[in-house]
């Protein structure tokens, strides 16, 4: 259990490596982890990772578990999910953008239809796919991948640390999966007050 010290809070940093066209990473993205950070975006900071089980070829071209598709998703949600960094969007923005990719898969045949939905400058994510950018920004997170080395995916990190257990309760149970992590974060509180009464 970990606790905030006093002062100003200190935030969740949790990290999500997926894939576009997986229907894992699909199921935990819009049920568990939209919903645990719409109640807890004040307590975290979120970092999504879109590779998951792909890999590299002469850092130019990739294979993915789902086919060409999905690497094209990935790439895709890369470069909006950059541009969507750089311009200063939040982490709820960034989400909701995630989620619509998703459900629709529209980023998977290059259809920008979630970026336009998310008011992501197009212009900036097309010269990013039909640039050394993509390919740079999916390398990138092949080696933030690896450095995890995830058996399952979606695979959550909490602070920077994989831990089995966290990964295992996370995926069935997010909400209360960080509410025990830091259970002094008022939100937490007030859903299991909720959920007891009803």
């Amino acid at each position: 259990m970990k606790t905030f010290e006093t002062g100003a809070p200190q935030k969740i940093q949790l990290t999500v490596y997926y894939e576009s066209q997986c229907p894992d990473s699909k199921d935990f993205i819009v049920n568990e982890l939209q919903p645990a950070l719409t109640l807890l975006h004040n307590y975290l900071i979120l970092k999504l990772i879109p590779f998951g089980k792909a890999k590299s070829i002469d850092n130019t071209y990739f294979e993915c578990q789902h086919g060409p598709t999905e690497c094209t998703g990935n790439m895709v949600q890369s470069c909006a999910l950059h541009v969507m960094k750089e311009s200063g969007a939040n982490d709820r923005k960034m989400l909701d953008y995630v989620v619509c990719e998703m459900k629709t898969e529209a980023g998977t045949t290059r259809n920008l239809w979630c970026v336009k939905k998310a008011r992501v400058n197009e212009n900036l994510v097309t010269s990013c796919l039909s640039s050394r950018m993509g390919t740079e920004l999916l390398l990138r997170n092949e080696y933030l991948t690896k450095l995890v080395s995830p058996t399952f995916i979606p695979t959550i990190t909490m602070d920077g640390i994989f831990d089995q257990g966290i990964q295992d309760s996370g995926i069935q149970d997010l909400i209360g999966t960080l509410c025990s992590y830091r259970e002094d974060m008022p939100p937490c509180v007030q859903h299991y007050n909720l959920i007891g009464t009803e």
